[in-house]
């Protein structure tokens, strides 16, 4: 294997608590009496614009998706510059990955400049080889142009590259190009019927011995 794609939220950053709080806040000005917890499930699957304007078409909010992107931007600027921390072992396995010769990719829906700055803070921005933002590029991981994007960009092909992740649905996108698909548990999914962690640390030592990323995991 020549390269590692991964996710952003829910996969490298542990920031999927402030989306919930962007979520409450929209919820909050517009007076909307719904579940937060339970509304994120349709959510996660949708890039931010799509998901203010679900919101904005479903409830006739007064706000529009402009309106909540600014009230968003407010929390999200924030807390991906200063507080937003890695999950448990993100940021080792990105570093020795490098080290080890790996090509290393990120494919988000987040827009880069929440991703960037967050990155930088964390000492791993430098490390990555491309990154690919379907908020940035009008696109989406249900769409596999945003993968061929990447790949191109590592100039790997995709049957020689991991990819990490902690939504099905962009999953099911990349194991339509061949590409070596890794469930991340953060969500709760348990994805039973692929090879999935809980977190990087578990795969430190396979990476330290060279061995295959898949080769003892469940």
């Amino acid at each position: 294997m020549d390269a590692i794609l991964f996710d952003v939220d829910g996969t490298i950053l542990d920031s999927l608590g402030v989306w919930n709080e962007v979520v409450q806040a929209i919820y909050d000005a517009n007076h909307i009496d719904s579940n937060v917890e339970e509304d994120m499930k349709r959510y996660h699957s949708l890039k931010a614009s799509e998901a203010f304007a679900w919101i904005h078409a479903h409830w006739h909010t007064k706000m529009d998706e402009k309106d909540m992107e600014e009230l968003a931007d407010t929390i999200l600027e924030r807390a991906y510059t200063k507080t937003i921390q890695p999950l448990p072992g993100a940021v080792e396995f990105i570093k020795l990955a490098k080290k080890k010769g790996y090509r290393l990719g990120v494919v988000t829906s987040s827009p880069l400049r929440l991703v960037k700055p967050c990155f930088q803070r964390l000492g791993i921005f430098e490390d990555f080889d491309g990154i690919e933002s379907a908020e940035d590029l009008g696109l989406s991981k249900r769409n596999p142009e945003i993968f061929e994007r990447a790949l191109k960009a590592l100039h790997v092909r995709a049957k020689d590259t991991y990819y990490f992740e902690d939504s099905r649905y962009a999953l099911d996108t990349a194991d339509g190009l061949g590409i070596v698909g890794i469930g991340v548990r953060s969500k709760g999914e348990k994805y039973p019927d692929r090879a999935a962690i809980d977190d990087f640390v578990e795969l430190l030592p396979l990476l330290k011995s060279n061995k295959s990323l898949i080769s003892s995991i469940k």
